[in-house]
This record gives C-alpha cells, sequence and structure tokens, in this order.
C-alpha cells in the first residue's frame, strides 16, 4: 500500500517551466523575479499602503521583523509556548527574551487575558499564531498593544490566504510574518516574507536581509548589482533569490485552487469525526480560512494507540507541537500559567493534509480513524 505522509508539496510542470525560465535567465540571485513574486503577494493580500519584502527563510522574516519593530537587548517579547521554536529563537536573537504565555480551548491560539498578567515595563511586543490558519484572537491582541503601547508581529506562516472579515490576514494590522517553507500551503522551496506600513520601515527590512548594503536591493531588482554603496546599519544574508522566487510565483498563482481543495479536506474530516465521542475537531467551519494542516484532539489517553493504529495502516500522522517551555534551552524562561497548552500537548494530532489530495488519501484516513473508534 502507498504511503500517506503528512505533507506534500504540490509541485507540477507550471513550476518546473517558471524554474527553468529564471535559470535561463542566468541571473541567480535576488533580482527581478523576487521582485515580482513580492509584487504578486501584494497583490494577492489586497494590500493598500502597505509593503512586503521576501526572505529566505520564515525565521529570517520573524527575525528582522522583530529588529524592525525596535526589539532588541533588555525587551521582551510575549508569544505563545504552543507553536514550533522559530518564533523563540527569533526573539533571543534580537537580545529580547521570550515570556511565554497559554492558549485558548477554541482556536488554540494567544489567550490575551493570560497575556495581559505577562506584561511588564520591559514588554516591548507581542508574537500571536494562527495556528493551523485559523484566526486567533486579534481583536484581543490589539485592543493589548493599544493599551501597553506594544507592537505586534503576527505569525501568520500557517495562514497565507485567512481572512478575518473579509479581509485577508497581513492586509492590515502591524506587522505580519508568512513562511514558504516546503510544507506550507505555497512553497518558494524555502522563504518567507514581512509585511510592514512605511516605506521607511520596508528599505530597513531592505538592509536588514542584505548585510546592511544601503542601494544593493534597488539594482537587484534589475538583475544587476550596486557597485557603489554603503554599509550603513547591521545585516543578514536573509534575501530571497530569483530561482526561489520562481517556485514560489508558480505556486502564488495556483493558490486559491490549493486553499479550496484544502478546505473541502478538512470539511470532510471534521464532519466524519464530529459525533465520536474520543475526538474534538476545530472549532471552525474553514469559511475564510487558508489550512496549513488538520489537527484534532485526541481524547481519553487514546493519542498513542491511534497513531500506531494508523502507522499500521502507512499514514502518517503529526504532532503540532512540543511546547517550547519543555525545551531546554528555554525552560528558564519566564512563563505563565500553562493549563490548556499542557492539556492540549497531550492531545493534539495532525492528519495528512495535502493541496489537491488524492480521493482515495481521504478516504483512508477517515476510514483509519474511524476504524480505531469502530464507527464504521
Amino acid at each position: 500500500m502507498e504511503k500517506l505522509p503528512v505533507f506534500v508539496p504540490h509541485i507540477h510542470v507550471d513550476t518546473l517551466k517558471h524554474l527553468t525560465d529564471a535559470l535561463h535567465v542566468g541571473w541567480l540571485g535576488m533580482g527581478a523575479t523576487t521582485k515580482e513574486f513580492e509584487e504578486r503577494i501584494a497583490a494577492y493580500l489586497d494590500l493598500s499602503d502597505r509593503f512586503v519584502a521576501t526572505t529566505n527563510t520564515g525565521t529570517s522574516a520573524l527575525h528582522i521583523a522583530l529588529l524592525a519593530a525596535g526589539v532588541g537587548s533588555g525587551d521582551e517579547v510575549i508569544t505563545p509556548s504552543f507553536n514550533y521554536v522559530a518564533d523563540h529563537q527569533a526573539i533571543r536573537m534580537t537580545g529580547a527574551d521570550v515570556v511565554m504565555c497559554d492558549i485558548r480551548e477554541d482556536n488554540l491560539g494567544i489567550d490575551c487575558e493570560k497575556a495581559e498578567q505577562l506584561i511588564s515595563e520591559r514588554t516591548k511586543a507581542i508574537i500571536p499564531l494562527h495556528f493551523a490558519g485559523i484566526p486567533c484572537d486579534q481583536d484581543g491582541v490589539y485592543r493589548l498593544a493599544q493599551k501597553y503601547n506594544l507592537r505586534v508581529i503576527e505569525d501568520g506562516c500557517h495562514a497565507f490566504g485567512s481572512s478575518i472579515g473579509g479581509r485577508k490576514i497581513g492586509s492590515y494590522g502591524d506587522i505580519t510574518c508568512f513562511s514558504f517553507d516546503p510544507v506550507k500551503i505555497i512553497t518558494s522551496i524555502d522563504g518567507g516574507c514581512v509585511v510592514v506600513n512605511s516605506r521607511e520601515e520596508l528599505e530597513q527590512l531592505h538592509r536588514l536581509r542584505l548585510l546592511g548594503v544601503d542601494k544593493d536591493t534597488t539594482e537587484r531588482y534589475k538583475n544587476s548589482r550596486a557597485w557603489d554603496y554603503d554599509v550603513v546599519s547591521e545585516g543578514y544574508r536573509y534575501h530571497l533569490t530569483n530561482i526561489m522566487a520562481s517556485v514560489g510565483i508558480s505556486q502564488l498563482k495556483r493558490i486559491d485552487e490549493f486553499v479550496n481543495s484544502r478546505r473541502r479536506v478538512c470539511r470532510a474530516y471534521s464532519e466524519a469525526f464530529k459525533d465520536i465521542d474520543g475526538l474534538k475537531v476545530p472549532e471552525s467551519d474553514f469559511d475564510g480560512v487558508s489550512p496549513f494542516i488538520y489537527s484534532l484532539r485526541v481524547l481519553g489517553g487514546e493519542r498513542e494507540a491511534l497513531i500506531e493504529h494508523m502507522r499500521q495502516r502507512d499514514i502518517d500522522v503529526g504532532i503540532h507541537f512540543v511546547p517550547v517551555h519543555r525545551h531546554t534551552y528555554f525552560a528558564n524562561a519566564r512563563r505563565g500559567d500553562m493549563e490548556v497548552t499542557e492539556r492540549v500537548v497531550k492531545q493534539v494530532l495532525t492528519l495528512p493534509l495535502h493541496s489537491n489530495m488524492k480521493p482515495d488519501f481521504v478516504e483512508r484516513v477517515i476510514d483509519g480513524v474511524c476504524g480505531f473508534f469502530k464507527v464504521l
């Protein structure tokens, strides 16, 4: 039987053609194709007076977003422990301290009431995650930010294409970061981007992603180089190449198809599992959601047995996430009560979800889960 993985990037002949065309241009570094990818991201997100800078990874995007927000040594940044460690490492990379917060039961996003209890005179910013593409309590986050004069860096790495009230995440607010790594809804093989509110912040991002150089981005966008330049700030080698951008463009052209296909699978899963006593499905109908993963919760201590049941049927599953406060490097970070996080991480299970997922794959997953609970 064919192995059924958790993630399958959707790479087709159109992606190969974009990649080949980019290689034929002969300018392999950051260039005109990078600029085109940024323009297409801006158009897709319906940006008005907001600006996009791409990066080589989502983690790079988070790092320079924090720097652009003025986060540095002596500051604190509040973020959920229930996330991948990229956010926390990015905070530490600025010299700031991580403060970890609990999540809510309903959307597995940051609990703003608990976050408020963690705010100190050192708090500079808050990073909420839109887990699995399902929006967190965004209104609550921005109320906190306004009340305490905090910057917000939204982690939209799961949520490229998700909307709140008909507006795409990233099209408004403070700073938003997205990821285009190999398993995200669209990929540029690896990559990310930052969305900001001013040309001044955009220019700062341009310097930060390219070694602090002041003029080179403009010339590279023409597939050229600036030989008369200055280095005016700290900087990193975080830029996105033409080659990676070409893959991203090919994927972005098909994002509506990808998102719609994923929504259908998520709805099929939830419909199949909603009446199983031992499961808790996401509290979403997936309208407006661009689903990166489908995670349900296995109750009654049955998760490991279900994992083994699926493994025997050649169906891979995942666990999103190991909470960051349990990792050795962050064990001493300040944190609040983790009651919901500690409960959820014992239950959460990620099922296979692919763009244009094969119908027989969907049926196998449903049959496998229902078979375990004997409700076929």
